[in-house]
């Protein structure tokens, strides 16, 4: 009997280890599929990283490549600004040339044109003496008809010498006109160049730039519209009102102007009594009838047969016409500071 409850007692004990044995390897167990699924979540998250980082290391060398090919492009639009800077330099030289060549014949023109007055006017006291002294052989004879014959003949010859002399000048007068006309054709033909290029090449707050003459300035509109205006209309309805004015005045049809006689010569000026002009004055004020009025004037002086807008060469701080020599000058400054400023970038690196 008391080796039955020893067995007994012995095979509780056992189910009781097994149980705690079973028990620990649940435990175990469990920690182990949590160890997996934690193991599982930090290869995902270093799979993830190393992806990002895979992809972090593709856009740098995009970035790098794409920042190369942008140092290139800089370099050969640098290399393509200083050519033309360049080119623009001696076209200047040679628009100043052209100009000291245009006041040389010029000069040389009206030295030529008095040359001529006085040939002109000697010519005609040649020709009165001529028809005088025919006068007085036809009204005493001479005592021969060989004499008579002989004077009649020198006066001829000196009055046709006369007459080649001043077809002479006027030929190299019309020669001088030429040669001014086409000296005047290529300082024209220079300012078109420099007008087309500098859009791409002079900086936003240049002293010198193109400025477009006959455009109706879009500010003193936008002023009167945003006083009567809500905020959400001001700004399209003061874009229809100067694009309406600017359609006005590009109209040939339209032409407020008087001419005035000022200095002994006749000019034109603004008619102040224009219909049009008063109407706008009196809607939108001073200020935009301001701004139509300049724009006329621009157009009158600038572009008078085509009536459009056209850009000019401008020194805005003279507020005036540029001439070839300033622009080129402001290039030349332009390249001169990028320059020192690229050297003191490069300095500092």
């Amino acid at each position: 009997m008391e080796d039955n409850n020893k067995m007994v007692s012995e095979v509780r004990k056992a189910r009781a280890l097994a149980v705690n044995l079973a028990r620990e390897v649940d435990m175990k167990n469990q920690k182990i599929w949590e160890m997996e699924r934690y193991i599982e979540d930090i290869s995902s998250r270093l799979n993830s990283m190393i992806a990002e980082k895979d992809h972090m290391n593709h856009a740098f060398s995009e970035e790098m490549r794409k920042m190369q090919v942008i140092g290139m492009q800089n370099a050969k639009l640098k290399s393509e600004l200083e050519c033309q800077i360049s080119n623009m330099h001696l076209l200047v030289q040679e628009s100043e040339n052209l100009k000291e060549e245009v006041a040389c014949q010029r000069k040389e023109l009206e030295q030529r044109a008095n040359e001529l007055q006085k040939r002109e006017s000697q010519l005609d006291n040649e020709r009165t003496s001529f028809y005088l002294e025919k006068e007085k052989i036809a009204q005493n004879p001479f005592d021969s008809d060989y004499s008579m014959t002989v004077h009649i003949n020198g006066l001829r010859d000196r009055l046709t010498e006369k007459e080649e002399e001043l077809h002479d000048m006027d030929n190299l007068n019309q020669t001088l006109i030429l040669r001014e006309h086409m000296s005047n054709n290529e300082l024209q033909a220079a300012r078109k160049e420099l007008i087309n290029v500098l859009p791409h090449i002079l900086e936003s707050n240049s002293v010198i730039g193109l400025k477009r003459m006959g455009e109706v300035v879009q500010k003193p509109f936008q002023d009167v519209c945003m006083q009567r205006f809500s905020a959400q209309d001001w700004e399209l309805r003061s874009v229809e009102l100067s694009s309406l004015w600017q359609d006005k005045v590009n109209n040939p049809n339209w032409h407020p102007f008087k001419q005035v006689v000022k200095d002994g010569r006749m000019q034109e000026i603004i008619d102040e009594d224009d219909n049009d002009l008063k109407e706008l004055k009196s809607q939108w004020g001073e200020e935009a009838c301001k701004a139509v009025v300049n724009a006329l004037l621009e157009l009158n002086e600038y572009n008078p047969s085509g009536r459009y807008v056209i850009s000019e060469l401008w020194n805005f701080k003279e507020g005036r016409k540029a001439n070839l020599k300033e622009v080129i000058e402001c290039l030349i400054q332009q390249l001169k500071a990028s320059r020192s400023l690229k050297r003191r970038r490069e300095g500092q690196r």
